[in-house]
Parts: C-alpha cells; sequence; structure tokens
C-alpha cells in the first residue's frame, strides 16, 4: 500500500495541472464566431429555403425541418400530436415554415440564439427555456459533446422501423438510444465498456491469457453469443473481426464485431434495437441489433483529452480526440473524427509459489517443498500478468453528405483503426524441461503476445428522390479487419539455443464487400420498402515465419538425467504456435438477398409491421425469414407491443475455415495444465475421417410482447417479455485425443488433442427488459433526469438436444459441463443501471450505480462445488457506483471534468478453481495461486477503482 502512495500524489498534481493548462490554453484557441447578434438574428430568420418534408409525426417533421435548413431544434414539450402535421413543400422563411409545421399543434417557438430555436408546449413560458445552446438548465439542452443541428430530437430512431420519423417509444419493439452526451458521461474511453455502462441488456466480458480474446473483447446482447448481434454503422452491415474465440471464455467458438475499432468520439447516437431482426436486417440479428450513428455536424466541433489510472496506479489511459464539421455548398457536410488512446496494462496476478530452478525430486507446485537453489529467494514471484493488457490506438473516420437537389443526396462515410496491443501467456518456469532453453532464459521468461489489429471501411451511396414519392437508397461498402500475431519475450525450444526469441506468427484477415438496393414510400398512414442486398466474403489465414511453427529437433540435455536420456523440445513458439502453409486459407462465399418491410396505422391507434426476407449463400443454401410486429395504443398513455419473428445465422467464415495448434491450459486435479490443442476446419481430412458433418445454419424464433406507459407528465416506462428458441447452435467441441488414430497429424502439427466446429445443441433464452425515465420538473436553473434500466435474462440448452455426431462418442464428451456452462452462466443474469443526472447553471453531476448480477464458471468435469477439488464456483453479484462532476466555461467554450469509475473499489470474488503455480517454499512463499481473480469471466474486469480528468474544448 505504501508503495503507491507516492505513485497517486504524482497522478493528483499531473491532473491539477491538466486542468490548469485547460482553463489557461483552451481560451486561446478559436471560439465559436456566431455570437448572438441582433442583426444576424433577423437574417436568419428572414432566409428562404426550398422544404420538402412530407406529412410525417410532428418530431419527424422537425428532424427533417432541421436537417434542410441547419437550424437547431431544442424540444421541450413533453407530449406530441398522434395525428401527423402537413406536407410542407415549397420555398418559406425559416419563420413561415416553423408556423406551419406548428400550426394547429398546440405547440409554440421562440429563437434562443441566431442558428437555435425552441419548441415548447403553448403557455409553457417557465424558465425551462435555454438562454445559451450551452446552458445545461434544459432537459433536453444539447452539451458541447453533441454539436448538432438536431440534438433535441434524438428520440427518432433509424432501425427497427423503416418508417421515417419513429420514435423509440412508438415503434412495435423495444430500441434503446444513447447519446453523445450520455457516452461522455460514463468516463469510459472504449465503445464496448460505454455500451456496458449504459445498456444492461448488453455484456462486455475480460478475460486473461486467452489469446486473441484479450484484445477483442466478446460483445453479447441478452446473455446470447456475440455472432448473434448485428452491428450496423449508419444503418450499413459493419464487417465482423478476423478473430475466431477459441479458448475456453465467454464466446468461446463465436466472432463478432471489434466494437474498440469505432472510437467514442465519433459516435453521435448508438441505437440498440433488443429484438430479432433477421428478417428486416439478415443474418446474425437473432439477439437484436446495435446501429452507430456517426457525427454529422456540418460547423464547429471540439478537441478533448483525458488521462486516468486505477487506485491500485496502473492502467494508466491517456486519449485525445477530436471532431470538426466543415459545411458543404448549403446543405451538405463534411465531418471528421480523430483518436488516440494509449493505455496501460494492469496486473492483479497472486505470486507464483512452484520452485522455478533445482527440484531435487519435488513436486515443483506443490505443499512444503524446500528451496534447492538459492536465486528461488530472490526470485520475482509476482511473473504472471493477469488483467487489462497493453493497448494503443489510432482511428480515424469521416462522414459526408452532399446535396444535389432538394430531395436526394450523395453520402459517404469511411473508418481506420490501428490498434498494437500486448498480452502475456502463463510463465514458462526454468526447470520446464521441454519448453525452457535455460540458454536463453536461465530464469524462465513470460512470453508475450503482440497483435496488430486493423481496421478499415470505406461506403458511398445515394439517396435519391425518384419522384411520386419513392425513394431510392443506393450503397456499396467495403471493409475489412486484421489481425496478426507477433509472439515476443519467448522462443521455439525446439531449435534450442539458436532459436531467435521473436517472430511472426501470422495473421487472420476477413474483407467483406456490400451493394445495396432500397427503395420505400412513405405513405400518410403506411410505409412500404423492399430491396436488395449482395455480400461477398474473404477470409484468409497468412502463415507465419517458419521458426514460428517449424520443429527444429533439438533436445533438452541440460537438465537432471537430461545428458543419459534427452528431451525432446517443444516444437513451435511458445504461448502462440504459428500458422503453418498447411493452416494456410483463403476462401470465399457470396449472398444475395431480397427483402419487402410494410409499416401501416390502422384506425390511429393500431401500428401493424410485417418484414419478409430471402436470402441465398452460396456455401450453405438458402432461407427465408419472416417477421410480424404490432403496436396498440389504447390510450394517450398506455400501448402494447409485441412480435414474432424467425431469424437464421450462417455460419461464420471463421467457424469454417479457422484452424490452428495451440497451447491451452486445462484443470486437472484443480491445477492447470499445458495441452497441445489443434482446431481442425470443419472440411479437414481430420473432421471428414471422424464423421463431423458440414456446418449449417443456425435458426431461431423470437417472441416478444411488452407495454409503454406515460405515468405522468415527463414520466415513461417500458416492460418487455422475450423469448429466443436456436435451433443448431454452432459450438466448438470439446477436446478429443487423435495421437492414436492420426499419429501423421501429430507429428505434422504437434497436436495430441483436436476440436471441431459443429452444430452442437439447441437452446432457450428468455428474461425481461425494464427501463423507467423520470424528467423530474425543477426550478429555474436546476435540471435533473433519473433512469432506470434492468435486464433479467436465462439461458439453458434444451433437454435432450446434444447429440453427439461421432459414432461410439458420447456428447457429452464433445460438449462437455464447461462447454455447457460457458453458455448457460457464465454471464450475469441480470444487469440494473440507475442514474441521476443532475444539472445547475454551468454545473453537472452524474451518479450512477451499475448492479452485475451473479454468475457460475466451472472447470474441467464441472463436477464438485465445495472442498477439496472443487471445480464450480458462483461468483456474488456486486454494485459499481461512478460518480463524474464537470463545469462549463462559457466564455471560453471548455469543460472540465473529474470523474471516478467503480467509486468503492469493488472486485470479483476472490477465485477458488483453475488455479495454476499454487503452492509453498519454505521461508520463501506460500500461494494459493496465481489467479487471485478468476481469468474466464470478469463481466466488469477485476481493476477495481479508476480515477479520470478531461478536458473538452468546443469550437
Amino acid at each position: 500500500m505504501s508503495a503507491s502512495r507516492p505513485r497517486l500524489s504524482r497522478v493528483r498534481q499531473h491532473m491539477v495541472i491538466w486542468t490548469i493548462c485547460g482553463g489557461v490554453l483552451t481560451p486561446l484557441l478559436p471560439t465559436n464566431s456566431y455570437a448572438l447578434d441582433p442583426s444576424r438574428l433577423v437574417q436568419s430568420q428572414s432566409r428562404s429555403v426550398s422544404f420538402t418534408i412530407e406529412s410525417l409525426p410532428l418530431r419527424a417533421a422537425l428532424l427533417e425541418f432541421s436537417k434542410q435548413s441547419g437550424i437547431q431544434l431544442i424540444y421541450v414539450a413533453q407530449k406530441e400530436p398522434l395525428q401527423n402535421v402537413p406536407a410542407l413543400k415549397g420555398k418559406y422563411t425559416i419563420r413561415q415554415a416553423l408556423r406551419r409545421l406548428l400550426r394547429a399543434t398546440g405547440f409554440e417557438y421562440e429563437f434562443s440564439e441566431e442558428n437555435t430555436v425552441t419548441i415548447r408546449t403553448k403557455g409553457d413560458h417557465t424558465d425551462k427555456i435555454p438562454q445559451n445552446k450551452n446552458d445545461i438548465s434544459s432537459p433536453q439542452t444539447t452539451t458541447e459533446a453533441d454539436n448538432n443541428p438536431a440534438a433535441g430530437l434524438e428520440e427518432i430512431i433509424s432501425i427497427g422501423s423503416r418508417a421515417k420519423g419513429r420514435t423509440a417509444v412508438k415503434t412495435p419493439v423495444p430500441v434503446d438510444t444513447i447519446s453523445a452526451r450520455s457516452m461522455m458521461a460514463t468516463g469510459e474511453t472504449e465503445t464496448g465498456r460505454i455500451l456496458q455502462s449504459l445498456a444492461p441488456s448488453f455484456n462486455f466480458s475480460s478475460s486473461s491469457i486467452s489469446d486473441g480474446t484479450d484484445a477483442v473483447k466478446p460483445a453479447t446482447l441478452r446473455g446470447l453469443g456475440p455472432d448473434q448481434t448485428l452491428v450496423l454503422i449508419n444503418g450499413k452491415r459493419r464487417h465482423t473481426s478476423a478473430l475466431v474465440h477459441v479458448n475456453t471464455s465467454v464466446g468461446r467458438g463465436a466472432t463478432g464485431v471489434d466494437m474498440n475499432a469505432i472510437p467514442p468520439s465519433a459516435i453521435k447516437r448508438i441505437e440498440v434495437l433488443r429484438d430479432g431482426a433477421s428478417a428486416q436486417y439478415g443474418s446474425d440479428a437473432i439477439a437484436g441489433v446495435i446501429n452507430i450513428i456517426l457525427k454529422d455536424q456540418s460547423d464547429g466541433g471540439n478537441i478533448s483529452s483525458s488521462y486516468g489510472q486505477t487506485y491500485k496506479g496502473d492502467g494508466d489511459t491517456f486519449v485525445a480526440n477530436g471532431s470538426y464539421g466543415i459545411k458543404l455548398m448549403s446543405r451538405g457536410h463534411l465531418t471528421l473524427s480523430a483518436e488516440f488512446r494509449d493505455k496501460k496494462n494492469t496486473n492483479r496476478a497472486g505470486l507464483t509459489g512452484c520452485l522455478q530452478f533445482e527440484t531435487g525430486g519435488q513436486k515443483p507446485c506443490a505443499e512444503g517443498n524446500i528451496a534447492i537453489d538459492p536465486r528461488e529467494a530472490s526470485f520475482e514471484r509476482k511473473n504472471f500478468r493477469i488483467g487489462d493488457s497493453d493497448s494503443r490506438q489510432k482511428a480515424l473516420v469521416m462522414n459526408m453528405a452532399l446535396p444535389f437537389d432538394d430531395n436526394s443526396e450523395f453520402y459517404m462515410f469511411g473508418t481506420y483503426s490501428d490498434r498494437d496491443n500486448q498480452s502475456a501467456g502463463f510463465y514458462r518456469r526454468a526447470n520446464d524441461v521441454r519448453r525452457t532453453v535455460v540458454e536463453l532464459y536461465p530464469e524462465g521468461f513470460l512470453p508475450l503476445i503482440n497483435s496488430r489489429i486493423l481496421d478499415h471501411s470505406i461506403l458511398a451511396g445515394v439517396m435519391w428522390d425518384m419522384g411520386r414519392g419513392w425513394t431510392l437508397d443506393a450503397s456499396a461498402t467495403t471493409g475489412g479487419n486484421s489481425f496478426q500475431f507477433i509472439i515476443a519475450n519467448s522462443l521455439n525450444a525446439s531449435f534450442g539455443a539458436d532459436s531467435p526469441t521473436s517472430a511472426n506468427a501470422g495473421t487472420l484477415k476477413i474483407n467483406q464487400t456490400t451493394v445495396n438496393i432500397d427503395l420505400s414510400k412513405a405513405y400518410e398512414k403506411a410505409n412500404i420498402a423492399f430491396g436488395a442486398e449482395w455480400r461477398h466474403e474473404d477470409y484468409r489465414i497468412i502463415a507465419g515465419e517458419p521458426v514460428s511453427y517449424q520443429n527444429g529437433g533439438q533436445f533438452n540435455r541440460n537438465c537432471p538425467g537430461c545428458d543419459i536420456n534427452p528431451i525432446p523440445y517443444a516444437p513451435g513458439f511458445q504461448v502462440f504456435r504459428g500458422f503453418s502453409p498447411d493452416n494456410a486459407v483463403d476462401e470465399g462465399r457470396n449472398n444475395l438477398a431480397i427483402y419487402t418491410d410494410v409499416e401501416i396505422e390502422i384506425l390511429n391507434n393500431f401500428l401493424l409491421n410485417v418484414a419478409a426476407r430471402f436470402e441465398d449463400y452460396s456455401d450453405f443454401g438458402s432461407r427465408i425469414n419472416a417477421k410480424f410486429a404490432a403496436r396498440y395504443q389504447i390510450s394517450s398513455a398506455f400501448a402494447l407491443r409485441g412480435s414474432i419473428s424467425s431469424g437464421f445465422r450462417a455460419p461464420s467464415m471463421q467457424q469454417k475455415f479457422f484452424n490452428s495448434t495451440s497451447t491451452q491450459f486445462v484443470e486437472v486435479n484443480g491445477q492447470s495444465v499445458a495441452q497441445e490443442r489443434g482446431t481442425f476446419r470443419n472440411d479437414s481430412t481430420v473432421a471428414r475421417t471422424l464423421g463431423i458433418p458440414e456446418l449449417k445454419k443456425e435458426t431461431a424464433i423470437n417472441y416478444s410482447l411488452g407495454f409503454v406507459a406515460t405515468l405522468a407528465d415527463n414520466l415513461t416506462m417500458t416492460a418487455d417479455y422475450y423469448r429466443i428458441d436456436i435451433n443448431d447452435r454452432i459450438a466448438i467441441s470439446g477436446s478429443i485425443p487423435i495421437g492414436d488414430d492420426f499419429p501423421l497429424v501429430t507429428a505434422a502439427t504437434g497436436a495430441t488433442d483436436g476440436q471441431f466446429f459443429t452444430n452442437m445443441a439447441d437452446t432457450k433464452t428468455q428474461g425481461v427488459d425494464f427501463v423507467l425515465n423520470y424528467n423530474v420538473p425543477m426550478k429555474s436553473g436546476h435540471r435533473l433526469m433519473l433512469s432506470l434500466a434492468a435486464n433479467k435474462t436465462e439461458t439453458r440448452i434444451k433437454s435432450g438436444s446434444i447429440a453427439s455426431p461421432l459414432p461410439g462418442v458420447d456428447g457429452l464428451v464433445l460438449f462437455s459441463p464447461q462447454d455447457r456452462s460457458i453458455i448457460e452462466e457464465w454471464q450475469p443474469s441480470s444487469r440494473i443501471n440507475f442514474t441521476l443526472d443532475y444539472g445547475y447553471k454551468q454545473w453537472s453531476f452524474v451518479l450512477r450505480n451499475n448492479f452485475y448480477g451473479s454468475y457460475v464458471v466451472c472447470e474441467g468435469s464441472c463436477n464438485t462445488t465445495t472442498g477439496p477439488g472443487q471445480n464450480i464456483q458462483k461468483f456474488g453479484s456486486k454494485m459499481l457506483t461512478d460518480l463524474q462532476l464537470s463545469y462549463f466555461l462559457d466564455k471560453a467554450r471548455v469543460r472540465l471534468i473529474l470523474g471516478a469509475n467503480n467509486l468503492f473499489n469493488i472486485f470479483p470474488d476472490m477465485n477458488k478453481i483453475g488455479q495454476s503455480r499454487a503452492g509453498s517454499i519454505d521461508g520463501i512463499v506460500s500461494s494459493p495461486g496465481v489467479f487471485t481473480y478468476s481469468r474466464r469471466s470478469a463481466p466488469f474486469g477485476h481493476n477495481g477503482g479508476y480515477y479520470y480528468m478531461r478536458v473538452v474544448k468546443s469550437f
């Protein structure tokens, strides 16, 4: 404890210095050129604009008004008329257009600044109306982080419904919307962690010593797999990560999108559709859809820098980012965002209790050992790294729209991310006679995995008004992800002392090209859309350097008894054996889809949505999916909603073709033991000889039923029950010994055991989502918003659905109790989020509690809950508290932020199972093992408390 105090003091000094520098220097930067000038205010109000706004709900019409005029709207009215407002087409001044849109609605407008208009209920002349767009006293005001023309209308969403202008509470399915302001108020620096902090149905579990999974965490919705959630950018399908999670972690056997490749500084809002949507968006949308909307301002922007550190003095994180909008022609925009993030590793490892050197015939890891080698006394026993890995990321995002007439535009966006990640494996002891060459590492070594993760995408499209109300949206996008493994501080022991200590172990690559053509037409009471999609995917595994995978044939003759009976060294680089030419892959496939999506309003209070989609894959066949959703407005304060849909997920390219040999540590008698395990592709000779069938698609049926209630002015509540039945769920099998049946394979790959992807079981997931939002009426200058969101979910494998595809091999061998536990128990059974957001003039205060329910982790045979040999552990629920305080300097347009996440320094329960390096040495060490906290699943990590400061300059 005393060792960390000086460092903490230095960090506090740095934070004070950063704060002072921000306050002194930022006023020198350019400020907003649009000061409140009466002459310019009149000029803005009297200018004419050509409007083309269809008959839409009020908020949707106002959103179109904002887009077409460039006027920022702040919406402080609490209710909205049920009927659509009349269409607005032609050339009008700003005031004329507003009067026509608000006629007979019960609302009025007021200019509070040259380019800002407040919409409110007639007669509501309280002091809630902001006098400045940076005044945080308004319930719906924007901040410098939300510098966009329609920030006050963020409830309007673009997923779950193809009808323009549908608000989140008026869709027939549940949709969460997360604004840039809410994202900044979390204090988190990664998109995945931000979503986890704000959306209880979303999980972003951490693990350690899990190869590439240390760098790309699995992102899941409703407790399902990372590959059962579809991710969109600006409504367009996003490519996945090249990595597939093959180690023992949440998401084992699945791949997903690298959520952290999109920097938070580029995001305007995130929409989370909590419902099956394969009939609307295609494969993968079983648990739901996450749609990331990029910033699109045409003027101004912000720059920001932040620094933070854990209470224990590690995990230092520095972030510098910014975004800037440029106006193109009269109504176009080019928005550029950039971010740099440097995050140091954290370490919560325990001490190793094993003998590192000469054993004198003793078991290296046992109780009561006696040191033979004097070096044992001074050896550094905290030699594992269990925690967050080192990470350094550079990211760029561009978003552009260029109108070429009043109703048509060309649009484009692109993303680029370059991330370097470093994680560690198991420490190799000096007395490990097969894996350590003492001439190179006389005290053993900690092998490191340096991952280079590149992610890129570019999309271009045109939105074209075809006349008679028809709109064509045609776009093409291409993007990809690559994951390169560079192994350092390691060796290929089979080359003896001639082995290099670092090597390129190979690269995984995935590329995706998608072309979309969508046609839609909005009627007064209906919306019809149909279209087609063509997609091509390429998957590659590129072999590493020969030394990373070859067998050099050297023997260890420098160990007790080895002069007489030499021991062969293990081939391949330690921690991650490189991909060989036999592992190399270059495969592709095509997919063609057509869809139709119809929404119709019946009798003003009943909304019906019907969608159907046909998909045809070149490698496994076709599938038709359908969806029926409805919303019934019983009264102005209460509505029922529900849906039933079919869904599917095509086997990913990674699941079909990934293959490798890796060292995996498995539980044997309570200790982790190394095993050389091969992952064999589904069409390999080994898989075919064993009888592993070809992969087929997963299919699903989704049900949901819920309600939306307006309990009082400013108080809304939603609750939704859901059930998701998935058949033929794809999983990676348990370990099967192959040495006896395939000696040549073992000789070539070094693998003594094998695992395969196969359609393994059927599952049932059910649960409840609950959301309560209250905008508390306050006195002048005050703002208070309360929100409570919760998710309860449970996944169970259906009885009798686990069937072995191999004759004579029991299904419980192929799909072990641990594999079953990963699907059913490794994620929290419940999540609750409570947020209190209070503002007074320039001050803002956010208090957030995140509750993580209990979860279970098991090892090996998963059959002992207590006592010696325990291999099942239930981890208790925890409540984490986050706190943020900020102050906005009006003249400088600078926001100063201080905060703490996990304020009370909460950790998961101490780990009792799957230990490694437990033991004691008389007079030196006694340790229960190095895994103080579970390395398998840590829903909120195991870093403890974290404090930070941030400076944001707007212009």
